[in-house]
């Protein structure tokens, strides 16, 4: 079920909040965790493509930013604001889908992990890390929770990665360079590319690092080997 948009404008998004967008399944309650100014949520909403929401921040100031959002994009009435910290002001069933957005990949682990509740096959968690994105699709496969889809955005210059995932109970142990591309490795769109390229900048100056010590040799070639597979993924 999608409903009608109430607001004759919408909030502008930049392509890292569109990709987060387009990955919330149309006619569901959604959370913001860490909403900041609120635009995604109030845009959800105002769109016509979320039934109702939560904007969720750990701080006021943010919430009352976000306030002033909703009530300019007339969703008041949809969205309900929640001072708390990560996911402990929600309660099962309330929602069925939940973004985390903006912040590292342990914190987004580490907010999602703590309630057990979100280990429901039906939740579905859009989540877009701004760093330590490996660890974070990492202790996802590892966890039992599945990434459905990866969706590459750039905005302001930088690249990022938005993952949709969901709660199997399926365990897995991902190779090092599942960890640092997911599924965005065979991804042939510019954003994508662009995205590989940036890790493997990240790797080639971690080998670089790791290159000048006598110690942690058996990590060296770990990474060695990674920025090989990535560089030759670039090339291609």
């Amino acid at each position: 079920m999608q409903v009608e948009p109430t607001a004759l404008r919408l909030p502008k998004l930049d392509a890292r909040l569109s990709a987060i967008a387009s990955l919330v399944r149309p006619g569901v309650r959604c959370a913001d965790i860490g909403t900041d100014h609120g635009h995604l949520i109030a845009w959800l909403a105002a769109s016509g493509r979320i039934l109702s929401g939560f904007a969720c921040d750990i701080n006021r100031k943010p919430l009352d930013k976000a306030a002033c959002s909703l009530s300019e994009y007339g969703v008041s009435d949809r969205v309900k604001l929640i001072l708390c910290d990560g996911l402990s002001g929600l309660h099962p069933g309330e929602v069925d889908d939940i973004v985390i957005a903006g912040m590292g990949g342990d914190l987004i682990w580490e907010i999602l992990s703590t309630q057990s509740w979100t280990r429901d096959p039906s939740l579905r968690f859009l989540l877009q890390p701004m760093t330590k994105t490996e660890r974070l699709r990492r202790s996802l496969w590892e966890n039992g929770f599945e990434i459905l889809r990866e969706e590459p955005a750039e905005a302001g210059g930088f690249p990022y990665t938005v993952l949709q995932t969901a709660y199997t109970g399926k365990v897995r142990h991902p190779s090092q360079i599942e960890a640092y591309t997911g599924l965005l490795w065979q991804d042939s769109r510019p954003a994508a590319i662009n995205y590989l390229e940036k890790v493997t900048r990240q790797v080639r100056e971690k080998v670089e690092g790791l290159s000048a010590s006598t110690q942690n040799r058996e990590e060296y070639m770990s990474y060695r080997t990674l920025l090989t597979e990535l560089e030759s993924r670039c090339k291609k």
